[in-house]
């Protein structure tokens, strides 16, 4: 029974967020959906492909904290599938309207939050997606089988063209930038951080992936599986793109794309990141790609009746012939959303800032991931996964 009945998408018009308004109408009890956008044309086609009664479309200025706050007030809870720059931004829109939220990622600045929606009685749910998200609750999964967790390492496998939406590429672009401060790992009780294309590890993915050079990448798990399962020493998290687009990043980092103050042009000065960010959607070639989907991947240690174990764990999803291009990418990340959102809006007695694996059950959230087909694999058959 749901206690949450009332939902607001922000975003539902992105690649992200329109599958997991698919995913919402095809499996959730709300009693009404509100899908916000800046692109009302957008979201309007999607909400009437739904022919759902419960769902409606608004648009609405991002930019505008008043009209968003306002907007939010009538609701029970929001669903943010903005852009990662959006994240704690929307997270005190929520605190200002005074309802229950949850996103894709989490900032430091999101986290540190925590004591003020303790002491205003909300609730609001960061890491929500796959990685984060599904990568917490599968730490969270281990941590529950052993009898210690020391060690949890992710990796995941992002195969998709480059350019796709904005805030994807903006993505991409982030968990390789040179200028970024937070990419890290946590060993021996702190954080340690390093720079792109470090950290090299060639990780078994299932096929179509197959095994792939993976790098450390900006993702907190590294921060809050440590903070929620405090027996972890080791934490690390990595990240493969598909050869090509392997190429063209490392290509820009060897080259200080990234770090390159702006060059005149004419009469005009950009800096070369930029340069490179409308090049992407200026060149079709870069819609392209051969194989498109998203692995996850979770390496444990412990100790298990004494002995110290392995366990790794892997997901597997539905591919390009089933799912399409690009929803074989994006559905990974929304149904892990709107498995969250769901299992949220049942009510969680719980205030402050809280990670997936802190408020799920993760029995629960992966068997919900199993019936929409993103399924967990233990290649030890330990704990009699699907194999």
């Amino acid at each position: 029974m749901l206690r949450l009945k009332k939902l607001l998408v922000l975003g539902g018009g992105g690649l992200i967020g329109s599958e997991v308004v698919k995913d919402l109408s095809a499996t959730s009890e709300f009693d009404s959906v509100t899908v916000a956008d800046g692109n009302l044309e957008k979201i309007t086609k999607l909400v009437e492909s739904l022919s759902d009664p419960r769902f409606s479309a608004v648009q609405i200025e991002i930019e505008n904290m008043d009209e968003v706050v306002e907007l939010m007030k009538p609701f029970d809870l929001v669903c943010n599938c903005l852009p990662f720059q959006y994240d704690t931004y929307i997270n005190r829109c929520c605190v200002e309207a005074g309802v229950t939220g949850t996103d894709l990622g989490a900032t430091k600045d999101q986290l540190a939050m925590n004591d003020l929606l303790e002491e205003k009685g909300l609730l609001f749910v960061v890491c929500d997606g796959i990685s984060p998200g599904t990568s917490n609750m599968i730490a969270s999964f281990a941590n529950r089988k052993l009898d210690r967790l020391d060690e949890v390492h992710i990796a995941f496998a992002s195969f998709r063209a480059i350019q796709t939406a904005p805030g994807l590429v903006r993505t991409t672009l982030w968990e390789l930038d040179p200028n970024e401060t937070m990419r890290s790992y946590y060993a021996d009780g702190e954080q340690h951080y390093v720079g792109p294309f470090t950290g090299e590890k060639i990780v078994n993915f299932p096929e179509p992936f197959g095994p792939q050079p993976a790098y450390y990448v900006p993702h907190n798990e590294v921060y809050t599986i440590p903070a929620t399962m405090p027996t972890v020493k080791t934490c690390t998290i990595r990240g493969a793109w598909t050869p090509r687009q392997h190429r063209f990043l490392k290509f820009m980092n060897d080259y200080g794309f990234f770090t390159t103050p702006p060059v005149k042009v004419g009469d005009t000065e950009i800096a070369p990141i930029e340069f490179i960010e409308k090049f992407i959607f200026a060149n079709p070639d870069l819609a392209k790609e051969d194989v498109w989907g998203f692995c996850l991947t979770v390496d444990c240690k412990g100790i298990l009746d004494g002995e110290e174990v392995e366990l790794s764990f892997y997901t597997t999803t539905p591919g390009q012939d089933e799912w399409g291009i690009p929803a074989c990418y994006a559905k990974s990340t929304a149904c892990s959303m709107s498995v969250g959102v769901q299992l949220l809006a049942r009510g969680i007695d719980q205030v402050g800032i809280r990670t997936p694996d802190q408020v799920y059950d993760p029995e629960e959230y992966l068997e919900e991931l199993r019936k929409r087909k993103v399924i967990l694999h233990e290649r030890s058959g330990r704990f009699g996964l699907p194999q």
